[in-house]
Order: structure tokens, then C-alpha cells, then sequence
């Protein structure tokens, strides 16, 4: 897919899309909708990746629709178009923004609602899988278990410093006690260069005028010390279907198997990609989007 079509919102955006305030987190959140030709029809909340906003994922949101389905869109508080209102936000903020999508979506749309993220929305939907028995079924791209030692080999942080990843956490943690709102720059936990597989999605990213390229330690801290016991205890009640590229150089694909089989559900099912991206929803889309659909529709229909 051709970034300039995502440059110019107006090709790749239905006219049935439209844009809402919903109070959330003690502020208001935007939401991305794209309407199908049905309020009847199956709902698909969509959790965008580190530091972006549905629009980033327009392309692949608005062929989703087009399938037919609702597709709402989080802007999480202090994203994307919401209010920059809150500036030492964490993780559970984001979860808090996704429970009351939910509950916006069954109350204007119906409860047939599945859930799915890529990268950082991918380890959320994950999260909440286990947290928010309202949903039928969660699609992560990309799946994290903070619990383990293993999850700094998806930061830039050296593998030698893998014995060292509790007080890391444990550093991080205090730094968040001391200056919440201390900014970071995403590369001084994740590299770039693992993240874009283009030098034109990388561009946008790092120019995107309602995207951010920092987060407050805060944030930070929080992701990496959530608990997430639910995902392996059995708390999750709903089908998991993870999507997986085999090649990508951020979410390896040894650690996405780790985490994968310590998954505890009735029912979950992984999909694997032969490609080389971590942004297979947005520099691969022609050579994932048929089977996506084709498990929203298996699992959602």
C-alpha cells in the first residue's frame, strides 16, 4: 500500500466515518468510527500501536468496514485527537479507555463486540481479554507477558542485561515515583529501525501531526510491571486469535511462541505470517488482510 494514500485521509475514508467524544479516565478520548451498512452488524474495536492512533491504521480500518463491520477506533487520552489534557497517564488509563469503548459500542451499536490490536494494542487487547468478559473475541498482533524475564528482548536493551530485567523495572518504577511526567523518546526503549521496515512509514510516523514520539516514565513504568496473571490463569473466557509474523525483527517470533502456549483459554488459535514486518497491518496489508478477515468472520459472525 502506497503511504501517500494514508497522507490523504480523504482516499482511504469512508463516507460513513465520523469522529466522538466520550468521557473516559477523567478526561474525554476520541473515537475513530467507520459504520457499516448495519448497526446489527459485528463491532470491532481497534487498539492502536505504541504512540499512534487509529487513523495511522486508516488503510486496514476502513477495508475492515468495508467487509462489514463497525470498526471504532481508540484515540487513547493524551493521543492521537483526544485532549492532551493528562500528561502522567500509565496503562491502566488505557484499559479504563478501552472498557468504556466497549460500553459506548453495545449501548449505540450491539454487544457482538471483538476486540483487536497491533503491537502495544496487541498486548492490550490481550490484557483485557482476561478483564472484560463482554467480549467475544480478541485478535492481538503481538503478545506480551510482562512476568517474563524474556520481554526485554523486545526492547533495545541488551539480551546480557536479561538477568537484570526486574530492577530495571524496579529503577523504571522509582523514576515514576520521582518525575512521572518526565518525557522519553520511543528509541530509548524500542528501535526504530525494528519498528519500520520503510523508510516512508517511519517518516510518517516521526512527522505525523497528531502523532507523539514520547512517553512520560509514568507510562512506562507501568506497562512493564502490569500484572497480567490473567492471561495465564485461566481468566480469559473468550476465543484468542494471535497473529504472528514470522520474521519480524521487534516481536521475534521465539518470543511470541513463548508467550503463545502460556496462553490459558478454551479456545485460541495462532496465525502465522512469512513476512519480515513488525507493520504487517500497514506495510503488508494485500498479503495479511484476506486471512484476517477470515478469522474475524470465523470467529465473529
Amino acid at each position: 500500500m502506497r503511504i501517500e494514500e494514508v497522507l490523504n485521509n480523504n482516499s482511504v475514508i469512508l463516507p460513513n466515518y465520523e469522529e466522538i467524544l466520550i468521557p473516559s479516565s477523567g478526561t474525554q478520548i476520541v473515537l475513530s468510527i467507520w459504520k457499516s451498512n448495519s448497526k446489527s452488524n459485528a463491532n470491532i474495536v481497534f487498539i492502536p500501536g505504541t504512540m499512534t492512533h487509529p487513523l495511522f491504521y486508516s488503510l486496514f480500518l476502513n477495508e475492515i468496514c468495508k467487509k462489514g463491520y463497525n470498526v471504532i477506533g481508540i484515540h487513547h487520552l493524551s493521543h492521537g485527537k483526544s485532549p492532551r489534557e493528562i500528561k502522567a497517564f500509565t496503562i491502566d488509563h488505557m484499559i479504563a479507555n478501552v472498557k468504556d469503548t466497549i460500553t459506548y459500542v453495545v449501548k449505540n451499536f450491539n454487544d457482538n463486540v471483538g476486540l483487536m490490536g497491533s503491537s502495544q494494542g496487541g498486548v492490550l487487547s490481550i490484557s483485557l481479554a482476561g478483564l472484560d468478559n463482554r467480549i467475544k473475541a480478541v485478535f492481538p498482533h503481538n503478545i506480551l507477558l510482562t512476568s517474563l524475564k524474556e520481554s526485554i528482548k523486545v526492547t533495545r536493551f541488551p539480551n546480557w542485561l536479561t538477568p537484570l530485567y526486574n530492577p530495571i523495572i524496579g529503577v523504571m518504577q522509582l523514576g515514576a515515583k520521582i518525575m512521572p511526567k518526565k518525557q522519553l523518546a520511543m528509541d530509548f526503549y524500542l528501535d526504530a529501525d525494528k519498528v519500520f521496515s520503510t523508510k516512508e512509514w517511519k517518516d510518517y510516523f516521526y512527522t505525523d501531526p497528531i502523532g507523539m514520539t514520547k512517553y512520560p516514565i509514568s507510562f512506562l513504568a507501568s506497562l512493564f510491571a502490569c500484572d497480567m496473571t490473567h492471561i495465564t490463569d485461566g481468566s480469559i473466557k473468550c476465543p484468542v486469535i494471535v497473529f504472528v509474523s514470522k520474521g519480524d525483527p521487534l516481536f521475534i517470533k521465539e518470543y511470541s511462541d513463548l508467550v503463545y502456549e502460556k496462553i490459558k483459554c478454551k479456545t485460541k488459535e495462532k496465525v502465522e505470517f512469512d513476512l519480515d514486518s513488525h507493520l504487517i497491518f500497514n506495510e503488508c496489508l494485500d498479503s495479511v488482510f484476506d486471512r484476517v478477515v477470515e478469522k474475524l468472520d470465523k470467529y465473529m459472525r
